[in-house]
């Protein structure tokens, strides 16, 4: 998909990586969090935001050798989280309800944005919400802390890093082709015990026509690697 900044797919198995292939090094496996900006969701607690990261964050531990912990002090954190509303600062507007729901910067930026302006679902059923294109925030995060670990998007339907999710749908389990893709980066868990098998692989053509032409990732070249943010697109049942 010429415009986003996933780079190479690998066999059978269609997971990506950004360009130059940048990762977390090795001295860096334990991981700070800090949820910075939240006066724009107001509707969700503090409380839940905190158990929706920090479930989101334990679904990429349990596959790797990286750790995850929230902190409150944004200074001391490796990776911030916050929603933000149009134009915020970093070159990727949001475009209010509906369209890109967030972006996440390739390693190690560390930025994770969400938009303020959609209908997120936290701490309950997204099936049974009445709200107009409602969200399931944990989805979401899932998919974009893939993302600010080095992961380009998949062309795989099932695949946690399938550039789209539909409104009130959860999508939060690791598919065999997230897992392959992260363990390619980070090593494997021992404990681990596996993920589900990936369905049959979309064609890259297919893939494009239903979100490529939404992938416009901003690169800030810092020497041979750039620092992208990559999105997640909705899709209006």
């Amino acid at each position: 998909m010429a415009r986003s900044s996933s780079a190479d797919a690998h066999g059978r198995h269609l997971y990506a990586y950004f360009p130059g292939g940048p990762t977390w090094p090795p001295f860096r496996r334990d991981l700070k969090y800090a949820i910075t900006a939240t006066s724009a969701a107001a509707s969700i607690d503090r409380s839940t935001l905190s158990d929706v990261f920090a479930r989101a964050f334990s679904r990429w531990a349990a596959a790797t050798n990286l750790r995850f912990a929230e902190t409150a002090s944004e200074s001391d954190a490796d990776i911030t989280i916050g929603f933000y509303s149009g134009s915020h600062g970093d070159g990727e507007p949001f475009d209010g309800p509906l369209g890109t729901l967030a972006h996440a910067f390739s390693p190690t930026d560390g930025r994770f944005h969400l938009d303020a302006a959609e209908a997120w679902v936290a701490g309950s059923d997204v099936s049974r919400s009445s709200a107009t294109g409602a969200v399931d925030l944990e989805s979401v995060a899932v998919h974009e802390i893939g993302h600010l670990l080095g992961l380009g998007h998949s062309s795989v339907p099932d695949a946690i890093m399938y550039p789209t999710i539909r409104t009130g749908t959860r999508k939060v389990e690791l598919e065999a082709d997230d897992v392959q893709g992260i363990q390619s980066l980070y090593g494997s868990n021992p404990n681990f015990k596996g993920a589900t098998p990936t369905s049959p692989a979309t064609s890259s053509r297919e893939m494009d026509s239903s979100a490529g032409a939404g992938c416009r990732p901003d690169r800030v070249f810092v020497g041979v690697v750039a620092v992208a943010a990559v999105g997640l697109l909705l899709l209006v049942l």
